[in-house]
C-alpha cells in the first residue's frame, strides 16, 4: 500500500527516467530531502517492491512503481486543470496546490474532476495526463536549447516547478499550441533569438532550457 511519502518518491523517479539516468542527488532535489533521507527511503521502496536497482544502470521503478507513480501524475495534473478551469486559478499557482491535494482525493473524487473536465488529454502546461488505465501518450518532443537553428516549432509544454518562469513566458505569450520560429542563439551561450508572428523576442538560456517544442 502506498503513502504519501511513497507517492512522491515515485513520481520523481518516473520523472527523472523519463529524462535519462536517475540518481540520488536528482532525486533529493525533487523530493526536496536530503541525501541520506533518500538513500534510507529507496532502502524501504526496494523491500516494498516499487523500485528495483541495478547495478550497472541504477535506480528504476518496477510494474508496480510505475503504476503508482502515473496514478498520482494523474491525480496531480487533473487538480491542476480542474484548478484553472474551475477555480480561477493562474497556471503559475495550481502545481504546489496540487502537490498537497494529489494524496488525499478518492478514485471517485479522481473519476468526477475527469468527467467534469471532459477527460482531457492534457495539463494547463502542456503536459499529459494519465489514462485511469495507466497509459500515457509520448510527445515527439525536446528543449528549445536542444533544437538546431533555424527552425519552426509548436510549443507543446513548459515545465511547471518554477511559477517565476510560468508567469514570465505567458507574458511572452510562449503558451503550449504557440507556434514559433526559432532563429539562432547568440554566441557564447547567450540568449536565443524567437519570432512569434510578427514579433521578435529574446528568450534567456535558463527559460529555453525548461520549455519543451515538436518540430512542424
Amino acid at each position: 500500500m502506498s503513502t504519501p511519502s511513497i507517492e512522491d518518491y515515485v513520481k520523481a523517479i518516473y520523472k527523472a527516467e523519463t529524462l535519462g539516468e536517475v540518481t540520488s542527488q536528482d532525486i533529493a532535489k525533487r523530493v526536496g530531502v536530503s541525501a541520506p533521507a533518500v538513500s534510507k527511503m529507496l532502502r524501504k521502496l526496494i523491500e516494498l517492491h516499487f523500485v528495483k536497482l541495478h547495478k550497472q544502470s541504477g535506480i528504476h521503478l518496477t510494474a508496480l512503481g510505475k503504476r503508482t507513480a502515473l496514478q498520482t501524475i494523474r491525480r496531480h495534473r487533473l487538480l491542476e486543470l480542474y484548478l484553472v478551469k474551475e477555480l480561477g486559478y493562474r497556471w503559475d499557482e495550481v502545481h504546489n496546490e496540487a502537490e498537497k491535494l494529489e494524496h488525499h482525493i478518492s478514485p471517485l473524487f479522481e473519476e468526477r474532476i475527469a468527467v467534469r473536465l471532459g477527460n482531457p488529454e492534457f495539463d494547463p502546461h502542456g503536459d499529459p495526463i494519465p489514462t485511469a488505465e495507466g497509459n500515457i501518450s509520448v510527445i515527439d518532443e525536446q528543449l528549445l536549447s536542444q533544437f538546431a537553428t533555424p527552425v519552426k516549432l509548436i510549443i507543446t509544454r513548459i515545465l511547471d516547478r518554477d511559477p517565476e518562469l510560468l508567469r514570465y513566458v505567458a507574458e511572452l505569450h510562449l503558451l503550449p499550441g504557440t507556434r514559433i520560429e526559432l532563429l539562432e542563439q547568440e554566441k557564447f551561450g547567450g540568449s536565443y533569438k524567437l519570432k512569434i508572428g510578427k514579433r521578435n523576442i529574446s528568450l534567456p538560456p535558463e527559460a529555453a532550457g525548461q520549455i519543451f517544442a515538436r518540430a512542424i
